[in-house]
């Protein structure tokens, strides 16, 4: 019994090794062909070519998203930012735009196209400083001490408390 087990097997390897240097030499085969073709095209290599099917041009390049920020920064300062501009400040903001953040910050803090948030005007802030906008953390400091509640400082201080453990 072991030894029909054991003929099994080894016929099964030989059989799998066979096929495997069928294909490498199918393989082999094709690319030495391309390469004849390359290197010294004849009649034949120019109807292969002619009968392969064409590959489709490139798509063009993707629109973007949104709004420009030009646009988004016009709407925010005439106070008329819709919800498409905090769409793509948002976007752009996950993507670390430190103009981005800073924008949608002063949007949530002031209520421009979005509902008022002082936290996460205060949190977004945060991040705004961390990606060095000038006077970030300033207001970030303006927004704790005089926008937030009593709650929401807790709230802050608690959630930097365990963002510092050692």
């Amino acid at each position: 019994m072991m030894r029909r087990m054991r003929r099994a097997f080894f016929l099964s390897a030989a059989l799998v090794a066979a096929l495997a240097s069928a294909t490498a030499r199918a393989q082999f085969y094709d690319l030495d062909g391309a390469y004849r073709c390359l290197k010294s095209p004849d009649p034949d290599c120019e109807k292969a070519l002619a009968d392969r099917p064409q590959m489709a041009p490139p798509a063009p390049p993707e629109k973007p998203v949104g709004p420009a920020f030009s646009d988004i920064i016009a709407h925010v300062k005439n106070h008329t930012a819709g919800q498409k501009d905090i769409d793509q400040l948002a976007r752009l903001s996950e993507a670390n735009d430190p103009r981005a953040v800073e924008v949608l910050a002063w949007c949530k803090l002031n209520g421009i196209g979005t509902p008022r948030d002082a936290l996460a005007a205060y949190w977004l802030y945060g991040k705004a400083a961390g990606l060095n906008v000038p006077h970030a953390r300033e207001n970030q400091t303006a927004v704790f001490e005089r926008q937030l509640t009593a709650e929401q400082r807790q709230e802050v201080l608690t959630a930097e408390n365990k963002q510092v453990k050692p």
